[in-house]
């Protein structure tokens, strides 16, 4: 626990060690320093809890160090950019603001990853940059090269590897930064949206345990699984993240349609609707209001709104709308965008396998096709996460019995 107090450039900070849930005070310490010497004091602070926790650790090699600090003026920019990318219609501004962060501390790696964030979500959304893509990835990597163990760089990165194809890559990396750099919520975070990727959903839902055991207030996509699951009821009961913007409420929506509470999905997307600040999910509000009237020319119609946009290029966003075309009985429209989406690397299977959304399509042979196409791809997902150690990983933290791996029905069954 502990207390920040600023005055000017200067910070004073008290730190105490509480053993919980007792609540007794095992230790406490204060520091002070200015704001162009936070990691200094960051590394203070890390070293007497440690020291108070007189735990031993392993290796010869001290820990590593997040490098030099920012320069205060730099650091200030990041702070108030951090605030507005909360929001996507202030993502723009927030992204000035932390390359001139750069442009003033080109070393400090939080701002390179966050600006990588950035670039992919502006193209994501709203469409600014053709070559959002590439310059995402090239701050991405530049982060990672000043700080290989910062793991908001490695959620990013694993976010934006896993909307262009290139899940089970993500996994493997977010594993292996876990392993090698420790118990880091953030990493775990990510791993929650690769595995989903993947059809990993066991795992994923493992991890967001697993994050949540290390921070409580660590966001992940929890949701987004869930919904994959087809456990609608525990979708809706995740907490809204807050700063999410409208991506949780919209999931929210598509699990109580999926559930069959539509009136009530109505109204949530009514309210959606008041609070969408960029044009872009206007037009999805749009998509999914056709969809709860089960309307799908009015599904089709909406789509071109999105067509420049990077979002539809997502596999998962390109799946959502196959499952919802085959939903309001469009299947030959539907089965394309499922198709379109496995091919891309969302390998789905467990989704395509159990969800009765789908069982119209069974018999299709194109349908079983793409399934088993879906069930090699997660296999191979599935072997690439134990060789990287993912199941002990996971078993480890959570202190609980072995990953489960669901059994996937063959083509042609159900």
């Amino acid at each position: 626990m502990g207390t920040i107090m600023r005055a000017g450039d200067q910070l004073r900070v008290t730190a105490q060690l509480v053993e919980a849930p007792g609540g007794t005070l095992l230790s406490s310490h204060t520091a002070q320093s200015g704001l162009n010497d936070l990691f200094r004091l960051q590394d203070d602070i890390a070293r007497r809890v440690v020291a108070a926790l007189a735990l031993p650790l392993r290796g010869d090699d001290p820990p590593p160090t997040p490098g030099v600090a920012p320069e205060s003026s730099a650091y200030g920019l990041y702070l108030r950019a951090n605030e507005l990318a909360r929001r996507y219609d202030e993502l723009p501004h927030a992204r000035e603001l932390y390359q001139r962060c750069i442009d003033l501390d080109p070393q400090f790696a939080p701002a390179w990853a966050r600006l990588g964030r950035c670039h992919w979500v502006i193209g994501k959304y709203l469409g600014d940059a053709a070559d959002s893509a590439a310059r995402a990835e090239e701050a991405l990597r530049r982060a990672l090269e000043l700080n290989p163990s910062l793991s908001v760089a490695h959620m990013f990165y694993a976010q934006l590897e896993s909307d262009t194809g290139h899940a089970p890559q993500a996994l493997t990396r977010l594993l292996a930064a876990a392993v090698r750099y420790g118990n880091d919520p953030e990493l775990f975070a990510g791993i929650v949206h690769a595995a989903r990727y993947c059809g990993l959903n066991e795992q994923s839902v493992a991890a967001h345990e697993e994050a949540r055991r290390l921070d409580p207030n660590v966001p992940t996509s929890l949701a987004q699984t869930l919904l994959m699951m087809g456990e609608f009821d525990r979708a809706l009961s995740v907490p809204r993240t807050p700063g999410a913007g409208t991506g949780d409420d919209s999931i929210r929506v598509i699990a109580l349609g999926l559930a069959g509470l539509r009136d009530e999905a109505r109204r949530a997307l009514i309210d959606l609707r008041k609070t969408a600040r960029i044009p872009a999910f206007d037009v999805r509000s749009d998509y999914l209001m056709a969809w709860l009237e089960r309307r799908s020319g009015g599904m089709r119609d909406a789509l071109p709104g999105l067509a420049e946009l990077k979002i539809m290029q997502d596999p998962e966003a390109i799946f959502q709308d196959g499952w919802l075309l085959c939903d309001v009985g469009d299947h030959a429209r539907g089965l394309d965008r499922l198709r379109e989406a496995v091919a891309a690397g969302y390998t789905v299977a467990p989704t395509l396998a159990t969800s009765p959304v789908f069982d119209a399509l069974r018999d299709n042979p194109a349908f079983r096709t793409m399934l088993s196409d879906a069930e090699a791809g997660r296999r191979r997902a599935l072997d690439a996460f134990r060789e990287a150690g993912g199941e002990q990983l996971l078993r480890e933290g959570r202190a609980g019995p072995p990953v489960a791996t669901p059994s996937i029905a063959s083509p042609g069954t159900s």
